[in-house]
């Protein structure tokens, strides 16, 4: 039972689980909910976000950003009507994943929903994220590694 095969969903569930890791990016992260009229603005914005985590979807209704707060820092006075939420953590499934996988995030977010912790969940092309409040990080955490690091 090979990364690869767990990536490709070849393999049960709980050894995908086995075979990932779970990074947890510093800082803390904001989800922010702008006009979706602000999307050249934000465009124009991207090379001033630093860190290794940011993601935008634009809805019909909204341009959702999660971003790092040092930036948002920096850019929040471009967006007086913004609204925030946060401080978040942002954690990284650390395993490539291929589409084929079925049940990976039902599985981890059971996992915390069954303590009560509640999170947002987004996909990047290989790996899935999760953000979770900074009151919530510790316990998920520590509920994430247990699952997904098991101890010898």
């Amino acid at each position: 039972m090979d990364a690869q095969n767990a990536a490709r969903g070849d393999i049960p569930l709980t050894a995908t689980l086995a075979q990932t890791g779970l990074r947890i990016h510093p800082g803390q992260f904001l989800l922010i909910g702008l006009d979706p009229a602000e999307r050249s603005r934000l465009e124009a914005d991207l090379p001033h976000i630093q860190g290794d985590f940011f993601q935008y979807i634009l809805e019909p209704d909204v341009l959702t950003v999660l971003v790092d707060r040092a930036s948002w820092t920096k850019l929040s006075h471009r967006y007086p009507d913004a609204k925030v939420e946060g401080p978040l953590a942002v954690f990284t499934f650390t395993l490539a994943m291929d589409w084929e996988v079925v049940g990976f995030l039902a599985a981890v977010t059971g996992l915390l929903a069954r303590a009560g912790i509640p999170l947002g969940a987004v996909c990047g092309y290989y790996r899935d994220h999760l953000f979770i409040a900074a009151a919530y990080a510790g316990q998920a955490e520590s509920i994430l590694r247990q699952e997904i690091e098991p101890q010898a």
